[in-house]
Order: structure tokens, then C-alpha cells, then sequence
């Protein structure tokens, strides 16, 4: 046993309550004090709790790996200005470079933050029910902070047994200042097995989605469809089925696409609406923990003369990531490369394919295409006056098409010029059950069940049934989940789980697909944990 010293942070909360769909929780660290008292009360599991999410949400505030999950896939590639990104971090990640190893520090920075939110979710699950509430009231508060423990516990387990195949379990001692991590590794299947007996554990204490009115607190809907991702892992497809059942038989309902990714009404809107199951919360009145992912897919469109740098063209770009040419291959379903004939509605929902002329006065009149440009003009990748503007390879994709998911307008006083925004970043939505439910129950013999979630998903995106498909096989539910998923962080451990990340990459990835090894289907367990426990590093690093 190896035991490492760990303290509490003491987080001071204020808990600003404009209306009941407006509540926004701000953390700001203050200081640090003994387990002993920070874990008096309800107060102190609701610090711990905090912690939890603090260090979760932490991880986007980093522009080295804010869409870290987004990396290395067959429909992402590295954006023309990803190079500006450490090798050790979505550089390295995205190409599979030989940088992104076990010294990495921001390898480092998501597995020590995944390991620290499930220490102090253990401080809650493991002292929780010593406390004895004095009123209804607080046991109904000290039973939700449990829930919310359990379940956070169980999604910061699962990203361990997608990412790293293999980890150490920490565990309390008598005194939360200390932890004693047991250094025989748990293998994949004892981590999932974790994951689902705490998503069991979580579900009695949890209100739904529904119930609970608010996006940024875990529900039973967020814990089934944990439940579910763990179960397909290990092939138990009818209990993934039924938890994805059960899941839909909470009540949310799929949103209209152009409802699912806005920010109109605030947090108490768009950001809440039923189609999101569970999000990490960023307000902007705490200024100081802005998120850095807004900017991530956006190409660099304001090089062009005439195109000005505004919110509605995309705001302050950093091209760090961008979806990739195969990606667009799957909207075309007549195969003509021309997608504004295709009827998903999906395409014109969630990308961005053309810009406008509105800065007039900066117009090269010497390029060719120049006199047919004026103001509301509008250019694309194909125009003449771009293809004559771009002098390179790099500046011929400044106006490549793009996911417009993580954009952000100004509805939280964002200006054009800032790298960075306080829309909420999506973990789960409901969209993703359809898909892991339809899969179950394929691989399950019931297609008929399969057919009935991935066509909510067609006729949603179509208007109307004539998307539908009619089987299904593998091929289809892998095409659908990269249409409807995308760019949300999901496609890595999908593309593991079934085998198939390495062949995918290598036939999809033009940057990506070279690099990749077997062995990178899991990810190096970071040098300085290594060395303080003695365990085994991950084969090939």
C-alpha cells in the first residue's frame, strides 16, 4: 500500500438563485483545512462534492486539452493551427505523436483530475450516510449529495476503463488527509463492474432529469445511460438495453436540432432544454473560469480580405481541430460531393459551410472573382476569389467547412476578439441513448426495437420518415453515431469498444492514420504515478 498525502480544498459557494431554471453554482477555491472539519456537516460533503466537479470541469478551461476527447478519431482532423498546440497535449493526441507519452504534463493533467474527482466523491459516498439529518429537509440534501457522489464516481471510473484499460482504486483511510491507493491494478472488467454497482447505488438517491429541472446536477437519466456504456463493454447487451429502456422512460424528449447546441434564453433555455442530460456548468459572472473550447473548430476565415472577424461569422478562430474529409462523406448520401442538395437537416443545423462578404472595403480588387463580390456576398472554399486569394495548402483551408456544436454567440457578453466562452460544455444528451440503445438491442436480435431509436434520430433529422432506414447491421449504427455524435467526444471509445479505432484511423485520419499503433489504443498511465506506486506501465509506452 502506498500511501499519499492528500488535503480537502475548502471551496467557498455561492449559490445565485435569479429563477428556478437559473441557478448557477460558482466555485472559487479559498484555502485548505483537516478532513476533520472540512467534512462536519452537510457543508463538508457539499464541498468535497464540489470538488468533484471543480476538477471535472477544470479540464476545459485548458486550451492544451479542453477537446481533448474529440482527438484522434476517423472524422476529426488536426485543424491548419493545431501545430500551435504542445505535441504532449491535442497535438499529440490527435496524430498519435510520439510526444504525447508517459511525461506528458497534460496526460498527466486528465488523469490526475479523474483521479482526484474520485477521491473526493469517496469522501461523500464513504462519510455520507454518518451524518444524521435533523429535518426532512436535510436528508433529502445529504441522500442527493450521495447520489450526485456515486454518480460522478461512476462516469470519472468509466473514462478510466475507455482510456486507460486499467487503473489503481484509491481509498480512504480514517482520516481524509490521507489515501491509500491499492497498487494492485484493477484490469477493465473490475473498473466496470465498479461503474455499474455505483450507478446502482446512485439511482435510489437520484431525481431524473425531469425532476430535477436542471442540467448541471446528475440524474438517474445521466446514471442508466452510464450504466449502458458500461454494459456494452462487457458485451451484457439485454442489461444494456434495459437501462437505455429505462433511461427513455423517464420522460425527455427529443429537442428540434436547431434547439440542441444554442444559447438563447440563457442557461435557463437552450442550455437546459430536455435534449441535454447532464453538462459541466460555466457562468459567466465567474470570470475567471471561462472554457476554452469555442474557438477550437473555428477556421481562420478573417485572413481573408473582406470576411471581418464577428460572432456571427464564427468569433476569434484557432482552427486547432476540424472535421475531417470522410466525415462529410457520410451526408452525401448520392455521392455527388455537393451537400446542399442533401435533406438532413442535421448539415445546415450543426455546420457552417459558407461565410460572408462584410467588410467590403478590404476586398482585393486584384484577384480574380473580385467583381462579383460586394457586401452579403457569399464565399466558400470553392469561390474563385478565395482559390485565387489562398497561396498555399494552409491558407487553401481557411474556409473549410466546420461543426458549429462548441461555437458561441454573445449571448454571456463574449466579444469577437476573446478565445474563450461560458456556454456549458455537453457531456451527455439524449440523442446518445438512442444510439447505445439501438445497438443493444440490434446485438441483441430485437432490430425491430433498433429500427424504432435510430429512426426517432432520421425522422427528426429529416422532418420525415423518408430517412428511415430499414435494417440494420454494424455499418449502420457506426455511420449514424458519427452523424448524430460527432465532434461531441464520444467517437474514440466507440471506435475502441468495437474494435475498430486503429483501422479507422489509418483509412480516415490524413493525419492521424499514419502514426497510429495497436498499442495506442490505450493511453500511457503518466510517468510520476508510475513511479509512486510501482505499478506496471501500459505496453508500448
Amino acid at each position: 500500500m502506498k500511501n499519499l498525502k492528500y488535503y480537502i480544498a475548502i471551496i467557498s459557494l455561492t449559490l445565485v438563485a435569479t429563477s428556478c431554471d437559473d441557478e448557477i453554482i460558482e466555485l472559487t477555491e479559498r484555502d485548505s483545512l483537516p478532513s476533520e472539519i472540512a467534512l462536519a456537516g452537510l457543508t463538508g460533503m457539499e464541498t468535497s462534492l464540489f470538488g468533484v466537479y471543480e476538477r471535472a470541469k477544470s479540464l476545459h478551461e485548458n486550451n492544451e486539452i479542453s477537446l481533448y476527447k474529440q482527438c484522434g478519431t476517423d472524422i476529426v482532423q488536426s485543424g491548419t493551427h493545431m501545430v500551435d498546440v504542445q505535441t504532449g497535449g491535442m497535438y499529440g493526441m490527435m496524430e498519435y505523436l510520439n510526444a504525447f507519452d508517459a511525461s506528458s504534463e497534460q496526460l498527466n493533467n486528465i488523469f490526475s483530475g479523474l483521479i482526484e474527482s474520485i477521491d473526493r466523491a469517496n469522501v461523500v459516498v464513504k462519510f455520507g450516510n454518518n451524518y444524521e439529518p435533523k429535518s426532512d429537509e436535510e436528508e433529502a440534501q445529504k441522500n442527493a449529495f450521495i447520489g450526485d457522489a456515486y454518480c460522478l464516481r461512476a462516469n470519472a471510473y468509466l473514462e478510466m476503463a475507455e482510456r486507460w484499460d486499467k487503473t489503481v482504486f484509491p481509498e480512504l483511510v480514517e482520516y481524509v488527509d490521507s489515501i491509500n491507493y491499492d497498487v494492485e491494478l484493477r484490469d477493465q472488467e473490475t473498473i466496470l463492474r465498479q461503474v455499474i454497482r455505483d450507478t446502482e447505488a446512485a439511482i435510489p438517491y437520484l431525481g431524473s432529469r425531469l425532476e430535477n429541472g436542471y442540467v448541471g446536477r446528475p440524474s438517474k437519466d445521466m446514471a442508466y445511460l452510464i450504466m449502458a456504456k458500461a454494459y456494452m463493454w462487457l458485451g451484457e447487451y439485454a442489461n444494456a438495453a434495459s437501462a437505455t429502456d429505462s433511461l427513455l422512460n423517464l420522460g425527455l424528449q427529443l429537442q428540434p436540432l436547431d434547439y440542441i447546441f444554442g444559447t438563447e434564453g440563457g442557461k435557463g433555455g437552450e442550455e437546459n432544454s430536455q435534449e441535454l442530460i447532464f453538462s459541466w456548468i460555466f457562468t459567466p459572472t465567474d470570470q475567471d473560469r471561462p472554457q476554452r473550447t469555442v474557438q477550437m473548430y473555428v477556421p481562420l476565415y478573417d485572413r481573408v480580405p473582406g470576411v471581418a472577424r464577428t460572432l456571427n461569422q464564427g468569433g476569434r478562430p484557432w482552427s486547432r481541430l476540424s472535421p475531417s474529409p470522410y466525415y462529410w462523406t457520410l451526408f452525401d448520401s448520392d455521392g455527388d460531393g455537393d451537400l446542399s442538395d442533401e435533406p438532413d437537416g442535421r448539415i445546415s443545423a450543426w455546420h457552417k459551410f459558407a461565410w460572408t462578404i462584410d467588410d467590403p472595403g478590404a476586398i482585393d480588387e486584384t484577384l480574380a472573382g473580385s467583381q462579383y463580390l460586394s457586401e452579403g456576398s457569399i464565399i466558400t472554399e470553392d469561390s474563385t476569389y478565395f482559390q485565387a486569394w489562398a497561396s498555399n495548402d494552409r491558407e487553401a483551408r481557411y474556409l473549410e467547412p466546420t461543426t458549429t456544436k462548441t461555437w458561441e454567440d454573445g449571448q454571456y457578453g463574449r466579444l469577437s476578439d476573446e478565445a474563450q466562452g461560458f456556454r456549458n460544455v455537453i457531456v451527455y444528451r439524449l440523442a446518445h441513448a438512442y444510439i447505445i440503445g439501438a445497438e443493444a438491442h440490434w446485438r441483441n436480435g430485437n432490430e425491430a426495437r433498433a429500427l424504432e431509436l435510430l429512426n426517432a434520430l432520421r425522422t427528426r433529422a429529416y422532418g420525415n420518415s423518408s430517412g428511415n432506414f430499414s435494417t440494420v447491421d454494424l455499418q449502420t449504427i457506426v455511420d449514424e453515431h458519427a452523424r448524430e455524435l460527432g465532434h461531441e467526444g464520444h467517437r474514440w471509445a466507440f471506435l475502441k469498444r468495437l474494435g475498430l479505432l486503429v483501422e479507422r484511423v489509418q483509412a480516415y485520419n490524413p493525419v492521424g492514420g499514419p502514426n497510429i499503433k495497436d498499442y495506442h489504443v490505450r493511453w500511457p498511465i503518466p510517468q510520476n504515478f508510475v513511479d509512486q506506486t510501482g505499478i506496471n506501465q501500459n505496453e508500448g509506452y
